[in-house]
């Protein structure tokens, strides 16, 4: 038999799926268990087949886990179920079964209608590379289709171009009659650019002055397409035959996806890119990465793509663009919704698109404000960069997240550490005996910060030290906006934030670190946001000793969930988090396995 007691040493999120998955690979033995036994000789696994065994399904739980909790598309979470179902196949084969069964993960059978002649593929071995400009795939010449140009319209705003381009915007316009015959172009231009709009065929020019918001000037543009695709031509600088406008408009049907783009090379510096980027919003902070996971029919599964696409016109009406302060900002939360909302954006790389020098996705930050205020972001990585908005920018202050079932922001974070690391500076720098405790000492044993869960902090101070530090420093924190109260049950101090963040500061006759001073050790110290203060003399000891079992799995603060104290409580309390009050918003702790700590220890600064 296959030893499965692994299972109970797994987080219980995990362990859920690593479950189901035994119970389909008992079901998929069972199922075949009359050829297996007539073919085949029952095997006892050994250690290293055992071994195997547990790796292989554990890699097939954490893939469906994965799907569990991230936003995959239909397709994207089809592709890893198939690795997953391989996975399991390879078990049952560990087990003495050696018939595989069929993946039925397959993209469903196209019955879109056929709107763009197919392609047809063409090798030719001995072809020198000048062949492979115009061979290999082959637009198959057809009659069932309809006429290319009432499908779609390309639609341009060049009215913030830099100046030095506006002498290609004429070309573009001749390029795109010549090479696409009656198709319909709209596009917008400043109003300080002499072109007659008769000179262009199928052609709507409108002029319209910088002042104007980019991001407005596209909502507008695109109101005015009729057809059923939409070309979004961003940054474009010249067309040619590359652009492959026929292929981009077939992959919407073939690969059912909302979004299809190319790849781009900008005019002058030539470089060339794919323009696929892979985006994960989660707790307060977006990443960028360029690159893909998935890929179907030679074009790349993407969360962004860069530059110019093409896009279903009535995508636009069940996912409003918002006029934010940039178009690249708008742009950005856009995508970002059809990833929320499992739309599939691909980029076929072998459609090529000539851009402006500046079409990268940018690192300046006024670029990114508005998808950082509209979507609570603190932190974005992007380009090897990482951008940071105050708490006001992002509208992160402690009065807009702080809610049960949502993780604390960094900004709220920071107000409460930024209290606890002048407590304990101002210790020092008096001489008194002070140690981190409670909740706040468990924060930076897990951490090293603040619980993400928080509702106040915790200090001890010696009791000989208390009223001498309270005489000493009382007027200086109140100097720093703090207010200041003296308890009337036991003895401590509590400061309160602007944003009414407590830190109590308890008296205490007993400090360990007094039995370390008295042979010759210096206090220890952990890491708390930042910096390093002093603590108990074990803290792992300490934390383990006062909350009970599985104290590096989580639990919520015991007031939010109604427990009867802190001390005893989170040994016997459920490792699990508390369901979300805003579903779908990046911060919510339910997305979580309630274990770990890397999802919060994400680097805020590269």
């Amino acid at each position: 038999m296959v030893n499965f007691k692994f299972v109970s040493k797994i987080a219980p999120g995990l362990r859920l799926t690593v479950g189901i998955c035994a119970f389909i690979l008992a079901l998929l033995v069972y199922w075949r268990s009359k050829d297996f036994y007539r073919n085949s000789q029952p095997i006892k696994p050994d250690q290293s087949t055992n071994a195997q065994i547990l790796e292989k399904t554990l890699t097939a739980s954490q893939i469906i886990e994965e799907i569990r909790h991230s936003n995959y598309t239909r397709i994207e979470s089809g592709k890893l179920l198939a690795v997953a179902h391989t996975q399991l196949n390879e078990v049952a084969e560990l087990l003495g079964h050696h018939q595989s069964y069929t993946s039925q993960s397959k993209l469903a059978s196209n019955k879109q209608i056929k709107e763009v002649c197919p392609e047809s593929f063409q090798h030719n071995e001995k072809s020198q590379d000048i062949y492979f400009r115009r061979g290999g795939f082959k637009l198959q010449k057809c009659t069932d289709v309809p006429e290319f140009h009432t499908l779609l319209t390309l639609v341009y705003n060049f009215v913030h171009y830099d100046s030095k381009y506006f002498q290609h915007i004429p070309s573009i316009f001749h390029d795109v009659n010549k090479l696409y015959p009656n198709i319909r172009i709209i596009a917008a231009i400043p109003d300080t650019l002499t072109l007659n709009q008769a000179d262009y065929k199928d052609t709507t020019i409108i002029k319209l002055k910088k002042s104007k918001a980019e991001s407005s000037i596209w909502i507008d543009l695109i109101d005015r397409v009729q057809t059923k695709y939409v070309y979004i031509g961003r940054n474009v600088i010249k067309f040619t035959w590359f652009d492959r406008l026929e292929r981009l408009v077939r992959e919407i049907g073939n690969l059912e996806a909302s979004v299809v783009s190319g790849a781009y090379r900008t005019l002058v510096s030539g470089v060339w890119s794919n323009g696929c980027e892979q985006s994960t919003l989660s707790n307060y902070q977006l990443v960028y990465r360029h690159g893909y996971v998935i890929s179907m029919e030679e074009c790349l599964v993407c969360h962004h793509v860069h530059g110019p696409f093409v896009a279903r016109k009535s995508l636009f009406h069940e996912n409003h663009l918002k006029p934010l302060t940039t178009a690249h900002s708008m742009f950005a939360e856009w995508f970002l919704r059809l990833k929320d909302r499992r739309h599939t954006v691909t980029s076929c790389p072998d459609a090529m698109s000539f851009l402006t020098d500046e079409t990268n996705l940018p690192t300046e930050k006024d670029q990114w404000l508005g998808v950082a205020s509209a979507l609570q972001i603190e932190y974005i990585h992007v380009g090897g960069t990482v951008l940071e908005f105050s708490c006001e920018e992002a509208d992160t202050g402690c009065k807009n997240v702080r809610a049960v079932g949502k993780a604390l922001s960094t900004c709220c974070i920071k107000e409460l550490s930024d209290g606890v690391k002048l407590v304990m500076k101002k210790c020092r720098e008096g001489g008194f005996l002070c140690k981190l405790q409670a909740g706040t000492l468990l924060g930076a044993v897990k951490f090293n910060s603040v619980l993400p869960w928080e509702l106040d902090a915790d200090i001890i101070i010696h009791c000989n030290n208390f009223t001498a530090f309270g005489a000493k420093y009382k007027s200086f924190f109140k100097e720093q906006g703090y207010k200041w109260r003296l308890s009337e049950g036991p003895r401590s101090f509590n400061l309160y934030s602007a944003s009414n963040w407590k830190v109590e500061i308890f008296c205490d006759d007993f400090m360990d670190v007094e039995e370390f001073i008295a042979v010759g050790l210096s206090p220890t110290r952990i890491e708390f946001d930042g910096v390093y203060v002093e603590t108990v003399g074990n803290p792992g000891l300490h934390a383990r000793n006062r909350y009970g079992h599985e104290i590096y799995q989580h639990v919520q603060h015991w007031i939010d969930i109604k427990g009867s104290s802190a001390a005893g409580f989170y040994g016997s309390a459920a490792k699990t988090f508390s369901k979300c009050p805003t579903p779908g918003h990046h911060a919510c702790l339910d997305q979580y396995i309630p274990d770990g700590n890397l999802m919060f220890n994400m680097s805020k600064r590269g």
